[in-house]
Order: structure tokens, then sequence, then C-alpha cells
């Protein structure tokens, strides 16, 4: 059986920033409620593989934000896998405004890794059974290795961040949302305040972990364009590698 999760929220005051917009944090928390809520109707939520000594992983990210929701404003989320491969599986986001109105869209590559072994496996053979909705029109697939991936990043900037506590997710690693926000803390302040972010493309590498110190690095690749890179300050490991694109506020 296939599903499809439709969750309606209204935006709250600490899901918006400075400017009443949603936040890009709060945006991706809501899309990966929204993901483990369908997940767990083909019974492959977070328990479900925990079960089984697995948990899971999110490799590539890519969201779109058309136009912002506001503080106050009740949208329409809604999620479902798409494509699953012996690998990975790859889920879609649709963020709707009452009025029908495409707030925001997004695509993502996920795997399953051993919880022993911090290692990726195959997809065990209860998620490879599943059936995606076939009436549903998948937005394209992320490329495991995009161009951004291979470009050498000579950092215009660079903070330390500790990893805290409360960045853990129950997978025993930093969920994937906390080094979005570590990113778009780096952000210069003019930026921040006058240009608003349009895209941003993730490549998660490896996984982090509590008190793990980690370097958020940027470099300006054009006027609208950021790409960005985490390591790990003392390995000097990838952990997250990105683009992000901004636009003038609107």
């Amino acid at each position: 059986m296939a599903f499809i999760q439709t969750d309606t929220f209204t935006l709250r005051g600490y899901e918006c920033d400075a400017f009443g917009r949603m936040s890009i944090p709060a945006l991706m928390n809501l899309m990966q409620e929204s993901a483990n809520r369908n997940a767990i109707h083909y019974g492959i939520g977070i328990a479900d593989l925990a079960r089984q000594g697995y948990g899971w992983m999110l490799m590539r990210f890519c969201l779109r934000i058309h136009q912002y929701p506001r503080y106050g404003q009740t949208i329409q989320l809604t999620t479902y896998p798409t494509i699953v491969e012996k690998y990975f599986i790859y889920r879609d986001f649709r963020v709707l405004a009452e009025d029908g109105t495409l707030l925001a869209d997004a695509t993502s590559t996920w795997l399953v890794f051993d919880m022993e072994k911090r290692s990726m496996v195959p997809l065990p053979g209860f998620i490879r059974s599943l059936s995606p909705p076939v009436n549903v029109d998948p937005l394209p697939k992320l490329p495991l290795k995009p161009d951004f991936q291979t470009t050498i990043i000579e950092p215009t900037d660079t903070k330390s961040v500790e990893v805290g506590w409360l960045s853990i997710d129950q997978n025993q690693h930093v969920n994937n949302v906390a080094y979005v926000q570590w990113l778009l803390e780096s952000i210069d302040t003019e930026r921040l305040q006058t240009w608003e972010l349009a895209e941003i493309d993730l490549v998660y590498r490896t996984e982090s972990h509590w008190q793990d110190w980690l370097q958020v690095q940027s470099m300006t690749e054009t006027r609208e364009s950021i790409l960005h890179r985490i390591i790990h300050r003392e390995s000097g490991k990838d952990m997250l590698l990105a683009r992000s694109r901004w636009r003038i506020n609107q």
C-alpha cells in the first residue's frame, strides 16, 4: 500500500525569523516530522529500523523557497517516497498555502546505516518492498555528486562550533537540521539582513557526535551564491558540503 503524508501547520512565533518569515530550520524540522510520520505508516519509522539495528541517514537534500510562509499563516506540507533503489530511497516534499500556492518544495535522498558498525548497508528487504505513490509528479532525482562537491573551497570565512547535546538525535549523531542552522549563522550580517535564501543544496558526507568540534567554512561563488563546507576540526573530514542561492528580500 502507498501512503502520502499531508500535515497542516499554523506558524508560531518561534518558527519565524526577525522578519516574520518562517525560518529555514523550522521548515526543515517540519519536513522531517512529516517524513517520519509517513515512514511510520509504511512501517519504516525510526523505531522500526532501530529494532533491527538500523538507522536512517540523510545523504542529499535540496530545498527551494518560492515564497516564504509568514507568522500566523497556515500551510499544508505533503511528503512521500518516490523511488526505491538498492542503496537509496528518494523522498519529495511540497509546501502549499491555503489557496494552493506552491510556497516551497524539496527533494531528498536517504540511506540506511548499521547502528553498531556505523556504516552504510543496502536497504533491507522490508524497505525495498514498499510501494511509492503512483499518482504524483516526482521532482527530478538529485545527482549523488553535484558539481560543487568537487570545487576546492578557499574559505573567506571560518567559524568553529562545538556540537552540543541538543543537536544530537535518536540516531546518536548530529541532526541534519543543526548543520544547516550553523551554516546559515555563518553568513555575513549584510546578506542576512538584506537578502533571503532562495535555495540550498546539501550533501551530507559523514556523521559527527556530541562534543565534536567542527569548522564552518564559506566562500562566495557569485553575487547570488555561496559555497559551504563543514569539517571535523581534528580529522579534517567533510561533514557537509553545500551551495546556497540568495535573492534580495522580497
